[in-house]
């Protein structure tokens, strides 16, 4: 169990005390290693062979695991679902995904029974939500209306969602932040980002505002928390408080993150991008062939961006595993 880990343990977030005690790093290092994951319930579900050793499903969203140390950590914490509602209660942040209904019941706002749920793909609900149930098998929410609770972003239809709702209006944008949700997948990212290199912490920070600049995202600072020692020579990077990326000393993310049966997948991207200037469609194509293999994925993304000159990408592992990729093109 990792230092941050102890700390968490020893503040006892079952019963939510002395939560104070434990600084923004440790809550982050939570996070990433109790990464959102989704479920896309038996209609998906029973399709679907059992996931990978180091992919483990769970049958609540946002219960996911990073890597191979996920369910252990979950069990130390007195269940996975307490530990991160004690997470979200005490750091604030922005939603970090979205619940999909096409027949709503109350059971949702506790993440039960609903049809499908998972990160956000490109932020815009309804778009996220259709993408989503497709994967499931199900049709698209008819007359959907977007609505936060608790922290939470749901769709479901309109004249069955509850009489206390606020709706997001739509035309006010997307309901995530579609730089900070590129922020966070890059700076999780195996492929070239926060996780595909060893960086000391002085590199971290350079590089983390060098993203913040790339971005556009002007009022974001960078903080490092610590410095390197020879058992943390590189660097790990959150951005769990909106405003704010966080920079704390970490082993070589090629061991703490590795993932065996991602191996194929990271390397071909990583190839991808460093020696060829490739299409959006041409870097996905190669993401698309490697996690076909998988047991389960979330869908791969094509966020448009036409002053790029090459695509890019993003691969972040959790409770299961999400592409982006960004370049010249259509979205899908």
């Amino acid at each position: 169990m990792t230092d941050p880990m102890k700390r968490l343990k020893a503040a006892d977030p079952v019963d939510r005390v002395d939560l104070d005690a434990v600084e923004p790093v440790a809550f982050a290092t939570l996070r990433e290693e109790i990464i959102m994951t989704g479920t896309q319930l038996d209609t998906a579900e029973a399709g679907r062979s059992a996931a990978t050793a180091g992919l483990a499903r769970t049958s609540r969203r946002r219960l996911g695991r990073r890597g191979a140390i996920a369910v252990g950590l979950a069990t130390v914490l007195a269940g996975g679902g307490v530990a991160y509602a004690a997470i979200q209660a005490f750091v604030a942040q922005d939603t970090e995904g979205v619940t999909c209904m096409t027949t709503w019941n109350d059971d949702a706002l506790e993440g039960q029974h609903v049809d499908a749920a998972g990160p956000w793909l490109t932020g815009d609900a309804v778009a996220d939500c259709t993408t989503m149930l497709a994967e499931a098998g199900l049709p698209p929410v008819t007359d959907p209306v977007v609505f936060q609770h608790d922290g939470h972003v749901y769709v479901a239809p309109a004249d069955q969602a509850p009489d206390w709702i606020e709706p997001i209006d739509p035309a006010s944008g997307p309901a995530a932040d579609a730089a900070v949700l590129e922020l966070r997948q890059s700076l999780g990212d195996q492929v070239d980002g926060g996780h595909g290199t060893c960086r000391t912490v002085d590199e971290a920070v350079a590089w983390a505002q060098s993203e913040l600049d790339r971005l556009g995202l002007g009022g974001w600072t960078v903080e490092s928390v610590d410095a390197n020692t020879p058992d943390r020579p590189c660097s790990g990077l959150s951005a769990e408080e909106t405003g704010k990326v966080l920079v704390a000393a970490d082993g070589d993310p090629d061991e703490v993150y590795a993932v065996p049966e991602l191996s194929p997948l990271v390397g071909a991207l990583r190839e991808a991008s460093a020696d060829e200037c490739l299409t959006a469609e041409q870097m996905r194509a190669i993401a698309d062939e490697h996690l076909a293999s998988l047991s389960h994925h979330w869908p791969t993304t094509t966020v448009p961006d036409d002053a790029a000159e090459c695509a890019r990408v993003d691969l972040v592992v959790g409770g299961s595993v999400q592409v982006t990729v960004y370049g010249p093109g259509a979205a899908g």
